[in-house]
């Protein structure tokens, strides 16, 4: 059987600081400002940008960790919820229309 996450090996990101994509969230370091935070978002989402498993990474994150923090996918939390509304609400018209 195929290793349904094999796609993560040709990530952009692999071998990155997830904190990069998660922000510092340990403790151990003062909380980030709104202009660093927007600088983190905007270089881990240039990462994504080049991905070539991008689709595959925002499925994986909008299927199976929906409410999880930082950037996955090419998106933020907030545009994954967004995503997520379109996805379902896209489902529910085509089901109507069947």
């Amino acid at each position: 059987m195929a290793d349904p996450l094999a796609w993560r090996d040709d990530a952009a990101c692999r071998g990155e600081d997830l904190r990069l994509f998660y922000g510092p969230g340990d403790g151990e370091r003062p909380r980030e400002t709104t202009e660093q935070k927007e600088a983190r978002v905007a270089e881990a989402k240039s990462i994504c940008a080049v991905c070539t498993v991008r689709a595959e990474c925002l499925e994986w994150h909008i299927t199976v960790t929906a409410t999880q923090y930082g950037v996955a996918g090419g998106l933020d939390e907030d545009e994954r919820k967004a995503y997520r509304r379109r996805q379902m609400r896209r489902t529910r018209e085509e089901r109507k229309a069947s």
